[in-house]
């Protein structure tokens, strides 16, 4: 019998996510790359860092289109459909993330307040780190996916690592917003080796903190859906 057109196999959908997640780890390279040229005060260094996260950010959305094209409806996928879509949503904004974060960076000139300056470089270092956990996660998941249950087991234990790492993130950021508010402050003014700190600079760096724990964020979501795939 033949099997009409639109129920056609192609090679796994897995492989076409390779030059995807190696541009996310690229991404998040120039990314810790550009935040410390911030915070050295490198503004020239720092320009040409965020340009560059912005351009692979650019390149990854034409790589996740040519993804989502080639898997037209009536081929068959080796997993549902829709979780490989949101799968790919969630690895998207990761590198959205990072362009948040140095298009907020660049808003204004470079302040990251030495009190804090260590648990900031901290939480950078821990949320991306959570990335190419993330990408052992997926190279792992086509030998995951139907019932070998020894890569599931592990790939298991490789998504909680990648939680584990949200977590660290979520502690460090709250840590800095703790410090944030508890400096001394004078008629409501926050005050640093007695000069004021604008609301405006404690806004910028509160904002960005959380731009950075969203990459761990999304690693995690990408995590969560990866572990609904392989569900027994």
């Amino acid at each position: 019998m033949r099997v009409p057109l639109f129920y056609t196999f192609v090679k796994s959908p897995f492989e076409s996510l390779e030059p995807f997640t190696a541009k996310i780890q690229e991404g998040m390279d120039v990314l810790k790359q550009a935040v410390r040229a911030y915070i050295d005060g490198d503004e020239e260094r720092f320009d040409k860092l965020s340009e560059k996260v912005c351009q692979i950010e650019h390149e990854a959305d034409k790589i996740k289109r040519r993804i989502r094209n080639s898997l037209p409806k009536g081929i068959f996928m080796p997993v549902d459909r829709f979780q490989f879509f949101s799968l790919i949503k969630e690895l998207d904004q990761i590198l959205d993330s990072a362009e948040d974060i140095v298009v907020w960076l660049s808003f204004k000139q470079g302040v990251v307040l030495k009190e804090v300056r260590k648990e900031f470089l901290a939480l950078l270092e821990i949320s991306t780190s959570s990335v190419p956990i993330l990408m052992k996660a997926i190279h792992l998941l086509p030998r995951a996916v139907g019932f070998i249950k020894r890569d599931k087991r592990l790939l298991k234990e490789i998504i909680r690592e990648v939680r584990q790492k949200e977590w660290e993130s979520d502690q460090i950021a709250q840590c800095i917003v703790k410090t944030i508010f508890s400096l001394p402050k004078l008629d409501s003014v926050i005050v640093i080796e007695g000069q004021g700190v604008d609301c405006l600079t404690i806004h910028h760096l509160l904002e960005t903190t959380k731009y950075v724990g969203n990459i761990a964020d999304h690693a995690e979501n990408a995590a969560d859906i990866i572990r609904v795939m392989i569900a027994e």
